[in-house]
């Protein structure tokens, strides 16, 4: 049983609401129902009841709701002193980012920061993974959020794997076998859309690592607009499963064959020792789990 579990059952007894405490904890709707679902598991009693106007406690949270209260009461007293022995009450951190982590797993992460951190302040770099790789090496970022490869030289946490998934117009006419699972040989036939060289590697160390080499006929910096290209008919592209979110009705999403994953997590420089970088890496370990 983890205390954001906790903190989560709290804020719902607060509100009532479950999209409501969503937004105020940084959760999706299904991750606010999954936590639920496993604190139940864990205490081995229902804690919730839907209603017309959204939830209420059984009878047997009410009688759990006050040690709860006080379990997080403590807890918050341990962080402040823990904050005071490490120096945490001031300083700043500086976090390379790819943009697409920055919009997607950043706002929730600083946000629960901020609540534990509030006088830490935040500075984001944005950039592809050789800008980070150099912002980190350089020591420009305390740390930075990007893909993992064999040739960096900085200490490396995983967060997450992302499948990477063939992306095409949905007025391409495909084999019917390729709207199942798209080859990656296959790429090389049709006209491809790729992001430029240091923004992606993702998707080039793919290719090169199958031996394929794919028709680029046009090269972009930002995936929005490689997306849009695609739904023109213009190419196809082979691109993140973080980049595609919302995307679903614009363009074809097909699972590519062999598979291709990227590991994502955060790198931070072996030499550094930098105590508020050291809770925002925490902090992300335990936030981004809802996004997995």
């Amino acid at each position: 049983m983890d205390i954001s579990k906790l903190q989560l059952f709290s804020d719902i007894a607060d509100t009532k609401n479950l999209s409501e405490s969503a937004k105020r904890l940084g959760y999706t709707q299904s991750g606010v129902s999954h936590a639920v679902s496993k604190l139940e598991l864990e205490i081995g009693v229902p804690l919730l009841k839907r209603t017309k106007h959204g939830v209420c406690l059984t009878n047997d949270a009410k009688l759990l709701l006050p040690k709860v209260h006080s379990i997080l009461a403590n807890y918050n007293k341990l962080i402040e002193n823990v904050n005071s022995i490490r120096g945490l009450k001031k300083g700043s951190v500086s976090i390379g980012s790819y943009s697409s982590i920055a919009r997607q797993w950043l706002p929730a992460v600083i946000k629960k920061f901020q609540e534990l951190y509030p006088n830490i302040n935040l500075v984001i770099h944005e950039g592809g993974i050789e800008a980070i790789e150099g912002w980190i090496n350089e020591g420009t970022v305390d740390i930075g959020f990007l893909s993992w490869r064999k040739k960096q030289s900085f200490k490396f946490i995983t967060l997450a794997r992302d499948n990477l998934y063939a992306v095409t117009s949905k007025s391409l006419e495909l084999p019917y076998e390729y709207e199942q699972s798209f080859p990656l040989k296959a790429f090389e036939n049709y006209p491809f859309i790729a992001s430029k060289s240091g923004v992606d590697s993702d998707v080039v160390n793919t290719f090169e690592t199958a031996g394929i080499k794919p028709n680029i006929r046009f090269s972009c910096d930002d995936e929005h607009t490689i997306i849009s290209m695609v739904a023109n008919n213009l190419g196809i592209s082979l691109l993140p499963s973080m980049f595609l979110e919302g995307h679903e009705d614009k363009v074809n999403i097909i699972p590519v064959l062999p598979c291709s994953v990227r590991t994502l997590g955060i790198g931070l420089a072996l030499q550094k020792n930098v105590p508020a970088a050291a809770a925002f890496i925490n902090t992300a370990k335990t936030v981004v789990k809802q996004f997995i």
